[in-house]
């Protein structure tokens, strides 16, 4: 599959300087995660240890993490994974997607034009979705394209729309996670991740190392001159269903 190239989501209201590709990390901390909360915390550590290991990519790619339940709230703001110290979640309450899409969008937004005042480019965002259950408020799909949905034909909608990924597990909904898939269109689509494994240890172990390599090898494109999204590839440690967003808006 063919990969986006850099002047596909070029904004020309932006100056020169640096290019940064930023990712968000959105994880689900409902109380469905309290006997794995241990696990997801160290996924995440080891997640960012991985990304700190390349120091090129280190200074060319920016994470943040986002914590949702039935509300949401950032919880490591966009930086270089090596100036991040590594969050410790719990888990309560239950399942709002909507709350997660609408606090990623006003932070993007945030982080967008404070780094644009710094003459700083940013690369279209990507976005990681982990979840291991159903949307809990029956609109999310309407949140999350009112927040993110862009009509390339005729040019409306969110032109700074993500590159979204959800992994699901447990009883994540296979046709939410189709959905959540996006763009939807252009050359390199979004892609869903699936998985009904039992260890829920090495799933969370798996996607973190999936999440991983796609962060490193999406910013050792920016060092070469030409950033792109490197679309997530399966791996042989995630027994999981995956595949490309599809047209169903």
């Amino acid at each position: 599959m063919t990969q986006s190239t850099a002047d596909e989501v070029s904004e020309s209201t932006l100056t020169d300087g640096q290019v940064i590709m930023p990712f968000y990390l959105i994880v689900d901390v409902s109380s469905s995660m309290s006997g794995d909360i241990q696990e997801l915390n160290e996924a995440i550590q080891q997640l960012i240890r991985d990304i700190c290991d390349d120091p090129v990519v280190d200074d060319l790619v920016m994470l943040s993490i986002i914590t949702f339940n039935h509300n949401a709230q950032t919880i490591v703001p966009l930086d270089s994974p090596s100036s991040l110290t590594p969050p410790t979640v719990t888990a309560s309450g239950g399942t709002n997607y909507g709350a997660a899409f609408r606090e990623y969008h006003q932070v993007f937004e945030q982080d967008r034009a404070k780094l644009k005042s710094q003459r700083i480019k940013m690369y279209r965002p990507c976005v990681f979705f982990l979840t291991d259950g159903a949307p809990g408020d029956g609109n999310y799909a309407e949140t999350f394209q009112s927040l993110f949905a862009y009509d390339p034909e005729q040019k409306t909608g969110n032109r700074a729309f993500p590159y979204f990924v959800p992994f699901g597990f447990r009883s994540a909904p296979e046709e939410v996670m189709r959905k959540l898939a996006y763009p939807n269109f252009g050359r390199t689509k979004g892609r869903w991740f699936l998985s009904r494994s039992n260890s829920v240890k090495e799933v969370l172990k798996a996607m973190t190392e999936v999440i991983g390599k796609t962060v490193i090898s999406s910013g050792q494109s920016a060092s070469q001159g030409l950033p792109q999204i490197v679309p997530p590839a399966p791996s042989a440690n995630l027994d999981a269903q995956f595949g490309e967003a599809e047209d169903w808006m």
